[in-house]
């Protein structure tokens, strides 16, 4: 195996492996690499020459201007303007994006024809062979007017794509979408975290005189069935619409967030009805308005459940007692759990106002380009209009609950603020009742101190005649004093020394203790203040 390059100016990705694979139809695998703008690498079993080269490449013809300067096709200046191919690089290159587990990579496609008495036609590709087959099989090019569906899925809302990089490289080639796929495709990332919860990003329109795109994402909650916490997840599904005018024939590219979404569910079974089929043939474009119309409502029960959570919060500090509070700090993480649930709702909403208002526009373009009839048009626009004003007033309604979270909040710092109030009162009338306390005993201490200082004279008279080194003569009456008296305060004066220094080096051992177990708590507080920024709760 030999590595070669190649260049986009006569090959995009699916050409080139057409053109390999027709030139060494014993090799399986050839390595595409897409190294840099415009540039390919690749794996062959030999070196190619010129002529082979020369005989399947396509080079584009150059058209001169009359000042003999080279003219430019103008479909080539919004892909350049916009950086298509490197955007759609990164997106390839991205390693979040794609499963990484064969057996989960699948792509479906749903092919109806102009009759709508016939069910659609359903294929499924679990590798890019399969698809790259199928896209290139002679029954392709013998499809008239209708519609191609195809469906991508991720395994839950926070994994990757349950299909290959070379899959969907192969995808983008065949149906030649616009750098707007490429962004649509961005949100499908693998996740860790609930990152860009409030972002949906923008539409993406492409135009032109032979060709019309339009993409988008939607974002949305949905209820799960779990036993305990938190059953909301926002969800998201990316929808991207390609007409051709000179085949007459629609393709949709959708993205859902799981195999089993509720829109999928929905969209087959209408596709099951005659009637639906034939209402979808007719106006592809009212697949969006489905999208739309079927997760809209969810909007109301989700926000209902968050004011009835919020209700039972606000109720606390209207009962509470400060003798016995019913508010607590998990009352306040709990409000500001739903204050954080809420928030995406404003700027989801304000996002979905202008989508419809993109849509509305591309709506009549696309009918437009597929001959759709006046009527399918008004009802379209009358259907969008009405989902616009609903979602408009889901939007006030989260606006209005999430200034409504703001005074139960404020609710709750109060009431707890009042409690601790309560306790530094309490705390100042025990203060109070231990200094009174305090200064009886101090009062009585001073009367024992001078009652005590009143008598130590004559009790220290007393004893020094008590002993037996003082006597009195009876019959000189003369007073005795033995020569041991010495002994007396030989003892005494060194066991008062010894008490002194005894009771003196036990108050500095209780200083410095007190001291250390100080300073290590003020340097435990100040590692604390230290710390990184966190959310403490």
């Amino acid at each position: 195996m030999v590595r070669l390059q190649a260049n986009d100016r006569y090959y995009s990705r699916t050409g080139l492996l057409n053109f390999l694979r027709k030139t060494f139809p014993d090799c399986k695998n050839f390595r595409i690499n897409e190294v840099k703008d415009g540039f390919f690498t690749f794996e062959a079993p030999r070196e190619l020459t010129d002529d082979e080269w020369i005989l399947h490449s396509q080079p584009v013809s150059v058209t001169m201007f009359a000042d003999g300067l080279p003219a430019h096709d103008p479909s080539d200046v919004r892909p350049l303007a916009l950086s298509t191919t490197q955007i759609r690089s990164k997106i390839l290159e991205n390693t979040r994006l794609f499963s990484k587990r064969e057996e989960k990579h699948l792509i479906e496609l749903l092919e109806l024809g102009v009759d709508s008495s016939r069910d659609p036609d359903t294929f499924t590709f679990t590798d890019e062979a399969q698809l790259s087959s199928h896209l290139r099989s002679a029954r392709r090019e013998t499809l008239g007017s209708g519609i191609d569906i195809y469906l991508l899925h991720q395994q839950h809302t926070w994994a990757s794509l349950n299909a290959s990089r070379d899959m969907v490289s192969t995808l983008m080639d065949h149906c030649k979408v616009g750098c707007g796929f490429s962004k649509i495709l961005r949100c499908f990332n693998a996740r860790h975290l609930p990152t860009e919860e409030a972002y949906s990003g923008t539409s993406h329109t492409v135009f032109t005189a032979d060709r019309s795109e339009f993409g988008w994402v939607y974002k949305y909650p949905e209820k799960k069935d779990v036993k305990s916490g938190n059953p909301w997840v926002i969800r998201h599904t990316g929808i991207y619409q390609i007409h051709n005018k000179k085949g007459s024939r629609s393709t949709l590219l959708i993205v859902n967030p799981s195999s089993n979404a509720p829109f999928d569910d929905y969209l087959r079974k209408r596709l099951q009805q005659v009637s639906g089929r034939s209402t979808i043939i007719s106006t592809p474009t009212i697949i969006h308005t489905m999208l739309i119309s079927s997760h809209l409502q969810s909007w109301r029960d989700y926000l209902e459940d968050h004011e009835t959570l919020l209700l039972k919060l606000d109720l606390k500090p209207a009962c509470t007692a400060l003798e016995e509070p019913l508010v607590t700090f998990d009352t306040l993480k709990e409000v500001r759990a739903i204050e954080k649930r809420i928030l995406p709702a404003e700027p989801l909403l304000t996002a979905l106002d202008e989508l419809i208002r993109d849509l509305e526009q591309a709506g009549d373009h696309l009918l437009e380009a597929n001959d759709g009839n006046k009527d399918a048009r008004v009802a379209v626009h009358q259907s969008l209009e009405e989902l616009r004003k609903e979602a408009l007033s889901y939007r006030n309604r989260g606006a209005y609950l999430q200034k409504r979270v703001q005074l139960t909040a404020q609710s709750v710092l109060d009431s707890l603020n009042l409690g601790f109030q309560q306790l530094a009162k309490g705390q100042s009338q025990n203060t109070f009742q231990m200094a009174r306390s305090a200064r009886e005993d101090s009062v009585a201490i001073r009367a024992i101190t001078l009652v005590t200082s009143f008598y130590l004279p004559f009790s220290f008279v007393a004893t020094m005649f008590g002993m037996n080194l003082v006597d009195f003569d009876s019959e000189s009456r003369n007073l005795l004093v033995s020569k041991q008296l010495w002994l007396y305060f030989v003892i005494s004066i060194p066991l008062t020394i010894l008490t002194l220094a005894c009771w003196r080096w036990r108050m500095q051992t209780y200083r410095k203790g007190y001291l250390k177990q100080e300073n290590s708590s003020l340097e435990y507080n100040k590692s604390i203040d230290n710390t990184s920024d966190m959310e403490m709760v």
